[in-house]
């Protein structure tokens, strides 16, 4: 299959389009499929296609015709973690979210280890927690804010955005970034 022709595109023509769909279709396809089919195999098409359709608003801000596929690949999966998040909690809480310093705040004195755990399990838990807790502290600002927002607090990457006054496309690198810090200082910790 030939690849579209990126000027054709970004003037909407329509033939253009056409093709581009048939050439883009299977990738959107394959990582909405891949995120989404052991949850919600009935969502994998509309979310495919909800990245197309939010593709072509960013096909002017491309510069050549092979960032599309990466693209629409990013987008879809971005897209499927998004409608994930939004089912598993509804599961758990009707989509209410709180914030989990005023959960642990509230909480601090009433704490008791889960069910069937040890008090050795209790004390790596807390040890785990302090050292995350100074590992995102020792990130610069914003990464340790941004990955507790995504990992601790599951807020999506548009929440995370308005959140600390970033771009949308801004969260994923703040993330990227922030983790390779974290897997960096927890290696050289673990090789003492």
């Amino acid at each position: 299959m030939n690849t579209p022709d990126l000027q054709a595109l970004q003037r909407g023509d329509a033939d253009a389009w056409d093709a581009a769909f048939d050439w883009l279709w299977p990738t959107a396809f394959a990582v909405a499929q891949l995120k989404l089919a052991p949850f919600v195999p009935e969502d994998v098409e509309d979310v495919a296609i909800e990245a197309l359709e939010e593709l072509v608003e960013k096909v002017p801000e491309v510069q050549s015709v092979e960032e599309l596929k990466p693209l629409a690949a990013s987008i879809a999966h971005h897209r499927a973690v998004s409608l994930l998040r939004e089912r598993f909690a509804k599961k758990r809480g009707a989509g209410k979210t709180e914030s989990l310093d005023a959960t642990e705040e509230e909480g601090a004195a009433h704490r008791e280890p889960a069910a069937g755990g040890s008090p050795l399990d209790a004390l790596e838990a807390k040890e785990l927690s302090g050292r995350l807790q100074a590992s995102l502290q020792a990130l610069k600002p914003p990464q340790g804010e941004i990955l507790a927002d995504f990992f601790l607090r599951g807020l999506r990457y548009e929440e995370i955005a308005k959140r600390h006054g970033v771009a949308v496309g801004s969260v994923g690198v703040y993330l990227k970034r922030g983790l390779e810090v974290l897997r960096r200082l927890w290696g050289e910790r673990e090789q003492r």
